[in-house]
């Protein structure tokens, strides 16, 4: 394997590599440095990469199946000795004075740090359009958003600029930079991942989550990080003991065209390999644009207050869409914000009742694939994934084959609360499915 092969193989297969002493932990370190100098001027996805006497020091073999790898972190999540500035220069972040809970179980895991990622500011938006840092681009296509909010994490994955990233997630923000940038995606249970450590956006429905090029490579990452009740390995399952629900009238989901084909293709592969796939109605529940526009409003609202003193005191200091929704929320009521926590809750309740008597729900990620950072932003990019945030339940997004030269388009597995492991197993399997 060349060492751009290892760079793009997954961080399990880098890990082993490494153990093998081929090539050693400082060499892959060595390239691993020498690829973001070389790719990340391009895509911007690091906005701060670490000092070797800060990254740490890389180890192979022993301390985890990922010891010898490495990992970033999205500019939300604390890192010791570096300013935690959520994308937002106006925060005037002091440096971080520990690392973050599931920072330090990484490093002690046996994996090196290599910075912090460039993310949407706040957490709160999908295209990872930075004023204050720059731009964030799909390194799959030129010019092209990486989604977010965690789109830093996504490009840098994607790129081959580390083994793992973590990112975070209110209403699909690791799960949609995972589609549009051809990589997997997964947000755990809420709880199940420790959030000391995260600039919230909102509390309710924030998770800690992972990027990574290989599903194998979120269940290494999950079981380091992960609280230990909900990393218990799940019993195997045959594929055709499985039942997994999809949309009853795929049409009414309202994709782009090239989604669609992707997924019904993918089902059908699927189905082909032996999944037992069962037509379920979702016309049941609020609406996924109602669902996502509450999960908005509590984002907003909860950021206004921590962005209370910027808000008075020096508002242009803000990006100017950021501004916009921070007057916005102030002159909603408590009766508005009170509705939304409603309809937030109801889809959650909906999400497990629709769930329930399936091992998943399968759905596309993201309505459209990546598009052009100039052109106007699609207000349903988080439809399809605000729902699992509000449910707290464990949900995926890994790659669907689409024809060579096309834009990556996802899949989203959705699991029941507290099955996290029993998910990645199914994930597994899909993912072996569709690579057929």
């Amino acid at each position: 394997m060349t060492v751009d092969e290892l760079l793009h193989a997954g961080a399990v297969q880098q890990a082993r590599a490494v153990a093998a002493g081929s090539p050693s932990a400082g060499g892959l370190l060595q390239a691993q440095r020498a690829a973001i100098t070389r790719v990340n001027p391009a895509i911007n996805a690091y906005v701060e990469v670490f000092e070797p006497s800060h990254a740490g020091a890389l180890q192979g073999g022993g301390a985890s199946p990922l010891a010898g790898s490495t990992f970033a972190v999205k500019d939300n999540i604390d890192v010791a000795g570096s300013p935690t500035r959520s994308g937002l220069a106006a925060l005037d972040a002091a440096p971080a004075t520990r690392d973050a809970g599931a920072v330090a179980r990484l490093r002690a895991a046996g994996l090196v740090c290599l910075g912090k990622l460039n993310m949407h500011p706040v957490a709160l938006g999908a295209t990872n359009h930075n004023p204050d840092f720059g731009d964030c681009y799909n390194p799959l296509r030129a010019g092209y958003t990486p989604g977010g909010s965690s789109g830093g994490s996504g490009a840098a994955v994607a790129a081959g600029l580390c083994g793992i990233a973590l990112g975070t997630d209110t209403m699909g923000s690791v799960r949609i930079p995972a589609a549009y940038c051809g990589v997997a995606g997964f947000k755990p249970s809420f709880g199940a991942v420790p959030s000391d450590g995260l600039v919230a956006l909102a509390p309710m429905l924030d998770h800690i989550g992972i990027l990574a090029r290989r599903v194998e490579d979120l269940v290494q990452a999950f079981r380091i990080v992960g609280e230990p009740r909900y990393t218990q390995p799940a019993p195997p399952r045959d594929v055709r003991g499985l039942r997994l629900a999809v949309p009853a009238e795929p049409a009414a989901l309202q994709a782009a065209p090239e989604v669609m084909q992707a997924f019904t293709a993918g089902l059908d592969r699927l189905r082909a390999t032996g999944f037992t796939l069962v037509p379920v109605d979702l016309s049941g529940g609020t609406g996924f644009t109602a669902v996502r526009r509450a999960g908005l409003l509590l984002s907003e609202a909860e950021l206004r207050n921590t962005l209370d003193a910027i808000v008075r005191e020096r508002p242009r200091a803000l990006p100017d869409d950021l501004r916009g929704m921070m007057e916005f929320i102030g002159k909603k009521s408590a009766a508005d914000l009170a509705r939304a926590v409603g309809v937030t809750v109801a889809a959650g309740q909906w999400l497990e009742r629709t769930v329930a008597p399936f091992d998943a729900l399968l759905l596309p990620t993201a309505p459209q694939t990546a598009f052009p950072m100039d052109a106007p932003v699609p207000a349903n990019q988080a439809d399809y994934t605000a729902p699992a945030n509000m449910a707290g339940a464990p949900a995926l997004s890994l790659p669907l084959p689409v024809p060579a030269g096309e834009l990556p388009v996802g899949l989203q597995l959705v699991g029941h609360r507290g099955a996290d492991m029993a998910l990645l197993g199914i994930a597994l399997a899909v993912e072996e499915a569709l690579a057929r």
